[in-house]
């Protein structure tokens, strides 16, 4: 049994560190075959994370690919403050 909040395959588990590293949010769900969703808080974008993958090297790879695409840089008001 995997303890609650990680992903039982290693590609997809390393895949959502990274999204969380990235500010990214991971949401545990079990439902069906889905485990849960990786999701861009500022444009609410989300992307399923499957339990089964067919292929869990590519799954990961699409992942990655996702959390690449919805880094957004941070405001100018957030940047001046520091």
């Amino acid at each position: 049994m995997v303890s609650p909040g990680r992903h039982p395959k290693k590609e997809i588990a390393d895949a959502l560190r990274r999204g969380q590293t990235a500010s990214l949010t991971v949401r545990e769900i079990h439902r069906g075959h889905r485990w849960g969703e990786l999701v861009c808080i500022p444009c609410q974008a989300s992307r399923d994370g499957y339990s089964t993958p067919r292929d869990p090297g590519t799954h990961a790879k699409q992942l990655d690919r996702f959390i690449r695409d919805h880094i957004h840089p941070e405001p100018a008001d957030r940047r001046e403050a520091s």
